[in-house]
């Protein structure tokens, strides 16, 4: 899985893109990284460099991340997710509890982060009517130019919120788009101990705030962070206010011990978690 280093402090934090983003999503935080932190940032599978999954099911892509994780033999991670890699952050974390490795992850922090897929992107999942939806809005540079115009409200200054779109493989958006829709409901990861701070942007789109409000009551103890005159890329808009929120106490804050679950009551943990968790394998 294709991933690039910055710093080579002991303190690390692994950075999961959005949807259409890849590694560079955190190149502006990268620029100001600290002497005591390593930037592990990601190429999520299917995009950037790293190859595409073997199937398009959000809980085998979390659990080849969280596997990913346990590899580089480190604990006390912090855990950043941009938009909807929010959300993967989290079904990463809650694998590593399932796996008896929750010592790996020791902090969230959820950027502007969706808690389903909201409805106007689901027009895009449409038989054939979706596809062309989809075209018009991402697939050309004209759409796109149009699409960012459409939402100047919702960025700050000459911030481009569809530029990303330009460069991927759109077949594999419109993957993750399946995959995100058919994740479940954030109310599964109740229970998850993990220490978590929330940021989103005050101008940012009405499903995050509404998110942010589902997240908070699924993890009450969430730092809330609300970012005046930002829209929906924080990393871009307000860098040095994540920078802030994000690099401090990396690696100081631990996860709560959990005591280790039997293995019935382990799969009566799976057997909820499914039931909450809308189908299952979804293909490109």
């Amino acid at each position: 899985m294709h991933r690039v280093q910055t710093g080579r402090g002991g303190k690390v934090v692994v950075g999961f893109h959005g949807w259409s983003g890849d590694h560079r999503t955190f190149q502006p935080l990268l620029e100001k990284v600290p002497e005591a932190i390593s930037f592990y940032s990601y190429d999520l599978p299917g995009c950037g460099q790293t190859p595409e999954p073997a199937r398009w099911e959000i809980r085998e892509v979390a659990r080849s991340l969280a596997k990913e994780l346990v590899g580089l033999e480190k604990e006390n991670l912090t855990l950043v997710g941009s938009c909807t890699g929010g959300l993967m952050a989290v079904f990463v974390a809650r694998e590593l509890v399932e796996m008896g490795r929750e010592s790996v992850v020791g902090r969230l922090v959820m950027i502007d982060p969706f808690a389903e897929c909201p409805w106007y992107f689901r027009l895009f999942l449409m038989p054939v009517l979706g596809r062309v939806m989809y075209a018009t809005a991402f697939a050309n540079p004209l759409g796109r130019w149009i699409t960012n115009l459409f939402l100047s409200e919702k960025r700050s200054g000459k911030v481009d919120l569809t530029e990303s779109f330009a460069q991927v493989n759109h077949r594999v958006t419109l993957a993750y788009l399946r995959m995100f829709e058919s994740a479940g409901a954030p109310e599964q990861f109740q229970g998850l101990k993990t220490p978590n701070d929330i940021i989103y942007g005050q101008k940012t789109f009405g499903a995050v705030k509404l998110a942010v409000e589902r997240w908070r009551r699924v993890f009450p103890e969430a730092r809330v962070h609300v970012l005046p005159g930002v829209g929906h890329l924080p990393i871009d808009e307000g860098t040095e206010m994540v920078e802030r929120i994000l690099f401090a106490g990396v690696g100081e804050r631990k996860t709560p011990k959990t005591k280790k679950l039997s293995a019935q009551k382990a799969r009566e943990l799976r057997e909820w978690r499914n039931e909450l968790t809308r189908g299952d394998s979804v293909g490109p």
